[in-house]
């Protein structure tokens, strides 16, 4: 044969022995990387790196066992804010690097001793590329999406929530007390710490006034006046609700100041505008009207208001929509013809019999307002059932799925003073709140007038008012016992109308 042609046939022997790097086997190591940084360099034999890469992932999982154990309430009052929030991006950002280095690294990798495979050529080589490129975008989206979501809550918080400046998008430092009043109620006060001292009731109550500001409307009047506490002790929910068309109510010392009267003499909701011409009332750059409502409405309850919350029309029905729907138990039935909201919108009728009802947002909006088959009285406490019942009914599993429906609701949406130091204190109290057995109140005739004007508009009783308030927040058990629902039908009282079966949810929800 001759040396010529041993040499052949040892080439040829050894090159059938040494082990193949094939493209396959590359791809499989990409894979392995990109599941556990690290174990693709180990299979292609660089332990060193390997070994490196895992140490480094065995540190993330470690960081992520102790963030898991402290809860989802801390961990979450911790994503709204903002200096975590630019953190959680930039390492997200790192991550992200890393695993597509990985991933790339140990497909490059060449074991040692092992044949390079030829470099693909035509259907391989498209079969590669797009190898690559799924295993690429397996490892790119879910960081994407991690991004995206940090980075709509970050807009949020900075951009509706009030700041460190006092304006729009920051913590601000302000009192809070009952204003004009000599009562000894511990006063709050908002500062730029992370913590918050709500005084030594450790309660946090919010104004939520829906305006009737939309297509068509000029101007904008306080069309729902609410007022939600918490017990921030026990999470004791009491929602108050003051109605639009009470006058002569008394006036706080700003309002009073800005208005030259220390008596209101029209209806409240037309305060909400008189407030809009003042602003000196907020001069941070919050709602002047809000705040003159809010000055009120402390007056009137007898309680510190803290903060205050604005929606407009549209903001409820896009709310509404963007948390799925909302729904409740109506006591009777229902037949609406809704005007448009929007410029070039027809007139809308709806028919609602009575029991179980899954409503989305131009449903509710109708449902909320409706005046037609029912007194204004009535309309509060649907407006109060459906503020309790989008409280009761969205789970954090449907609040993170539907997120970005909701911030952009919000944030085009929502006028308040809150301070984005007080979003850790609310998200902790999310899982304390007794959502079984909130109190709904509205202060309507004839339980809580004591007369009226010469135009026949309410005048509500203040001490009356304020004893149900103390009454309520001292000793919400004893209420609740005096006041459970004897003549009316299960589920139609204001305390009971949100409070539906899972089973009965369901099926409105699909129709039945």
């Amino acid at each position: 044969m001759g040396k010529r042609g041993e040499r052949w046939l040892m080439k040829r022997s050894f090159y059938y022995t040494r082990p193949h790097d094939t493209y396959p086997r590359r791809l499989l190591r990409a894979l392995l990387s990109l599941l556990v940084p690290g174990l693709g360099q180990l299979v292609a034999g660089a332990r060193r790196r390997g070994v490196v890469m895992l140490v480094m992932v065995g540190a993330v999982l470690l960081a992520a066992l102790i963030v898991v154990s402290l809860g989802v309430d801390t961990i979450l009052s911790y994503l709204v804010q903002p200096k975590v929030l630019l953190a959680l991006m930039g390492l997200n950002v790192l991550l992200l690097l890393f695993r597509v280095y990985a991933m790339i690294d140990a497909y490059l990798t060449e074991r040692p001793g092992a044949f390079s495979p030829p470099r693909p050529q035509g259907l391989r080589l498209g079969l590669v590329g797009v190898a690559l490129a799924l295993l690429l975008a397996v490892t790119v989206v879910p960081h994407a999406v991690a991004g995206y979501y940090a980075a709509i809550s970050h807009n949020l918080v900075t951009s509706v929530f009030a700041g460190d400046d006092g304006h729009q998008g920051g913590s601000t430092t302000t009192a809070r007390s009952i204003p004009g009043s000599s009562s000894s109620v511990t006063s709050r006060t908002t500062t730029t710490e992370v913590t918050l001292d709500f005084g030594a009731d450790e309660r946090m109550t919010v104004l939520l006034i829906g305006s009737d500001r939309g297509y068509g409307r000029r101007g904008a009047r306080a069309d729902s006046i609410n007022i939600a506490t918490v017990d921030l002790k026990t999470g004791q929910v009491a929602l108050f609700g003051i109605p639009r068309n009470v006058a002569q109510t008394p006036l706080g010392p700003k309002t009073a100041k800005a208005l030259g009267k220390t008596v209101y003499p029209d209806i409240i909701n037309s305060l909400y505008t008189a407030g809009w011409q003042h602003p000196e009332l907020a001069p941070e750059g919050g709602d002047p009207g809000a705040e003159a409502v809010r000055e009120t409405a402390s007056l009137i309850l007898g309680i510190p208001i803290d903060y205050y919350a604005v929606v407009d029309m549209m903001g409820l029905v896009d709310m509404v929509d963007a948390l799925g729907g909302v729904t409740i138990r109506l006591a009777n039935p229902m037949n609406i013809t809704y005007a448009p909201l929007e410029e070039g919108g027809e007139k809308v009728t709806y028919h609602f019999p009575a029991g179980v009802q899954h409503l989305n947002g131009m449903e509710a909006l109708a449902v909320a307002r409706n005046r037609s088959d029912s007194d204004d009285y009535a309309r509060m406490a649907r407006q109060r059932c459906i503020l309790m019942a989008l409280l009761a009914q969205n789970g954090v599993g449907e609040l993170t799925l539907r997120f970005p429906k909701i911030a952009s609701a919000i944030k085009k949406n929502l006028m308040t003073n809150l301070p984005i130091d007080a979003l850790p204190t609310l998200i902790k109290l999310r899982s304390k709140l007794n959502t079984t057995e909130m109190i709904s109140v509205g202060f309507v005739p004839p339980d809580y007038i004591s007369g009226r004007t010469a135009e026949r508009y309410p005048i509500l009783d203040l001490a009356k008012v304020r004893q149900t308030v103390r009454t309520i927040i001292e000793q919400p058990d004893k209420w609740l016992a005096e006041h459970a629902p004897t003549s009316t039908p299960t589920g139609t009282s204001p305390n009971s109308c949100w409070q539906i079966s899972k089973e009965e949810r369901e099926a409105a929800e699909k129709g039945e």
